[in-house]
C-alpha cells in the first residue's frame, strides 16, 4: 500500500489519455444534453432519480452543458490544472442523478476516468504552454484507473453468464443483417466474447501478455463497432478503454523522487514529449 501512496510515474501517459477523455467527454455532453433538454421541455417524459424530486430546469441543463464543455476543452488543452478534469467529473455525476433516462455505464465510465486523471496530475505534459513537462506525479491514480479497466472487463463477464446471452439471443438482436453467422455459430461468439473479457481483465496486468491483450481488446472494441448496429455510444466508451490502455502500457510506477528532472516511459520506444 505504501508502494502505491509514494511511487511516482511520468505524466505524459496520462496526458495521452486526458485528452482522449476529455473529447469523448464532449461527445458523451452533447447526447446527454439532448435527453435532459427533452426531459426538462415538459414536453416529454421525465424521470427523476428520486421521487419528489423536481424537473430540471432548461436554464439548469443549458449551465451544466456549457460547463461541461468548457471543461472538456480546458482539459484537452490541459489548462487550468487539475480543476477541469474534476468539473468534468462533477457534471457526470450531477446529469446521471438528474433523470434515469441520461443513465448509462459510458458515463458512469467516463466520470470515474476524469476524477482519476484529474488527480494524477495528468495537465503536467502535453499542455498548451510554454512549460515542458518535468518531474514525475503520483502513481496511484494510474492505478485505480488500471483497477476500473480490469474490473469492467472482469465483471461485464460475470454479467453476460446467464442462459438469455450464451445462447447468443443477445448478440443476434444487435448484429447487422449483413453479419454471415448461424444461429449456433452465435452462441459460439457468445462464449468467446466471455473469454475474451475474462481474459483481458487479467492478461493487462502481465508484462508478457500485455502486447497480446492489447491486440485482442483493439480486435473487440474494433469488431462492435462495425459488427453491431448503432454503435454510437459504443465508440466513446471503446476510445475510454483505449486511454486505459496507455496507462497500461506506460505507466509503471518508479520509487525514485518524483521531482526527478527526466521522467521517462516504461519502454524507451515510447511517445516523445
Amino acid at each position: 500500500m505504501q508502494h502505491l501512496l509514494t511511487a511516482g510515474v511520468d505524466p505524459r501517459p496520462l496526458a495521452a489519455a486526458r485528452i482522449i477523455t476529455a473529447l469523448v467527454a464532449v461527445g458523451f455532453a452533447l447526447e446527454w444534453g439532448r435527453t435532459l433538454s427533452r426531459a426538462s421541455s415538459g414536453n416529454y417524459l421525465a424521470l427523476p432519480v428520486v421521487e419528489g424530486w423536481p424537473t430540471v430546469a432548461p436554464s439548469f441543463v443549458a449551465a451544466l452543458l456549457g460547463v461541461s464543455l468548457a471543461a472538456s476543452i480546458a482539459m484537452a488543452i490541459g489548462l487550468g490544472g487539475r480543476l477541469p478534469a474534476i468539473l468534468v467529473a462533477l457534471v457526470a455525476g450531477v446529469v446521471l442523478f438528474a433523470d434515469e433516462q441520461t443513465y448509462s455505464n459510458h458515463l458512469v465510465l467516463l466520470m470515474m476516468m476524469a476524477l482519476w486523471l484529474g488527480l494524477s496530475d495528468a495537465h503536467r505534459a502535453w499542455r498548451l504552454s510554454r512549460i515542458r513537462a518535468s518531474g514525475m506525479v503520483p502513481y496511484w491514480p494510474a492505478f485505480l484507473i488500471k483497477v476500473l479497466i480490469s474490473s469492467l472487463y472482469a465483471w461485464t463477464a460475470v454479467s453476460k453468464i446467464n442462459p438469455q446471452y450464451l445462447s447468443g439471443e443477445v448478440l443476434g438482436t444487435y448484429l447487422h443483417s449483413w453479419v454471415p453467422i448461424s444461429g449456433a455459430m452465435l452462441s459460439v461468439a457468445a462464449v468467446l466474447s466471455i473469454v475474451v473479457e475474462v481474459f483481458l481483465s487479467i492478461a493487462l496486468w502481465m508484462t508478457r501478455l500485455r502486447k497480446l491483450a492489447f491486440l485482442v481488446g483493439v480486435g473487440l472494441h474494433l469488431g462492435i463497432v462495425v459488427l453491431l448496429e448503432s454503435p454510437a455510444p459504443l465508440v466513446g466508451f471503446g476510445a475510454l478503454m483505449m486511454a486505459g490502455y496507455i496507462v497500461f502500457g506506460y505507466s509503471t510506477p518508479n520509487d525514485s523522487d518524483r521531482n526527478h528532472s527526466r521522467p521517462k516511459f516504461a519502454n524507451n520506444k515510447g511517445l516523445n514529449a
